[in-house]
């Protein structure tokens, strides 16, 4: 569940980047996207804050990026 997250994060992220050069940081489809991220991370956060009650043990994660696709490790 959690990597899902971070996948959508990410994809919603480089999107949000595309738009912002080609239309501005002001823009409204630029403004969702934000949104969009803002309300992931939080749930990111639920999620880690949950987990944290159950597994003391926090694994840092890497990205990578394969053809438009984020992959976790």
């Amino acid at each position: 569940m959690r990597d899902m997250v971070l996948e959508k994060i990410e994809l919603l992220r480089q999107d949000m980047v595309k738009m912002g050069l080609e239309f501005g940081l002001d823009h409204p489809d630029v403004l969702a996207y934000s949104k969009q991220i803002d309300q992931l991370h939080n749930e990111l956060n639920q999620l880690d804050h949950s987990l944290s009650k159950v597994v003391k043990k926090s694994k840092p994660y890497r990205v990578f990026l394969l053809e438009n696709k984020a992959h976790f490790a």
